[in-house]
């Protein structure tokens, strides 16, 4: 028995925000940053073999401050969209290397 592929679903693409929304850039700046840190999360997984694939939240506050000087708030163990910029140099490397 020979198994066909799955037909990609064809998902129509929407807008999610109104064309008048006042806080736009605010918006697609925090979505810029949600990407960025999510490839920053892949770099941390890869380099950190003592977590066996498992994720820390705190550990990869830790490794981004040390190495990106972005200090991330965590509320309850969960990552927020909020931050501070502790290393302005470091912190262009990050916006720089994850675009």
């Amino acid at each position: 028995m020979i198994l066909q592929p799955c037909a990609v679903a064809n998902i129509p693409r929407f807008q999610d925000y109104d064309d008048d929304d006042l806080e736009i850039e605010f918006r697609h700046r925090r979505w810029e940053y949600w990407e960025r840190l999510k490839k920053a999360r892949r770099e941390h997984i890869d380099m950190v073999t003592a977590l066996q694939g498992q994720f820390d939240a705190c550990d990869f506050e830790t490794y981004i401050n040390k190495n990106y000087g972005l200090r991330l708030h965590i509320v309850d163990g969960n990552i927020t969209d909020g931050y501070e910029i502790t290393d302005e140099k470091k912190y262009l490397v990050f916006l720089l290397k994850f675009q």
